[in-house]
């Protein structure tokens, strides 16, 4: 799960909230895709500036979003923008050590710097993802000038459009392309967490248990692999 950024084309008086911190206009949409690089949730309509973490928030606590919550045991990769809670399991966070915590920063550079590795390596199926539809739908790039709702629908619609071609031809030369390309690893940000919400749980069970979920799979990795 992560989000994207799609051009948009707003009235005047709405173009500084849809400007991104690349000073662009466009929508923040949030999608959840497989490993077959197929859409399962598409969810648009923010504004650019708007973070991903409360694009999430609203799309869990909005009931017409029918936002996929992933079954019991199960979760969604995401990056550093979201919280370590039930459902959703992020990299570990890039922490800042004193020179004298040696201890701490041969911790990191174990078990969790390799967590993160392969974490980020899985998760990149979402940046190929938005790169197949965004080259194959130039519309993505050029939207007119229909109203925010409307461009949402397109958005959709292209990802729609994505799964069916997946589905009929998925060896097609952009697929193999997206399939193919090397995709730098992406350092998880300095701290963690995100804004609260009444309807995601952030208490402090659901953190403790998912970040104990965590430390499982990430030392089990790093045993796997030898410890070193």
């Amino acid at each position: 799960m992560d989000g994207t950024m799609i051009p948009a084309v707003v009235p005047t008086e709405l173009r500084e909230a849809y400007r991104n911190r690349l000073g662009r206009v466009a929508q923040n949409v949030l999608a959840i895709v497989d490993f077959d690089m197929k859409f399962i949730f598409v969810y648009t309509g923010w504004e650019g500036s708007a973070h991903d973490a409360r694009v999430f928030h609203h799309a869990a606590s909005d009931p017409e979003a029918r936002f996929p919550w992933p079954p019991e045991g199960q979760y969604y990769l995401v990056d550093s923008a979201y919280p370590c809670t039930t459902g959703l399991l992020p990299p570990y966070p890039r922490e800042r050590y004193h020179r004298s915590d040696r201890h701490n920063q041969r911790d990191f550079h174990g078990y969790k710097d390799y967590f993160n590795y392969r974490h980020s390596t899985v998760r990149n199926i979402v940046e190929r993802t938005f790169g197949v539809i965004k080259e194959r739908f130039t519309i993505l790039s050029n939207m007119p000038p229909y109203s925010v709702g409307r461009q949402g629908l397109i958005i959709t619609a292209c990802c729609a459009l994505h799964n069916f071609i997946r589905t009929v031809t998925p060896d097609d030369w952009i697929f193999q392309t997206w399939s193919t390309m090397h995709l730098p690893i992406i350092e998880p940000a300095v701290g963690g967490g995100a804004s609260s919400s009444a309807h995601v749980d952030l208490s402090i069970e659901a953190q403790n248990n998912m970040a104990a979920i965590r430390d499982e799979i990430a030392i089990s990795m790093w045993e796997a692999r030898g410890g070193h």
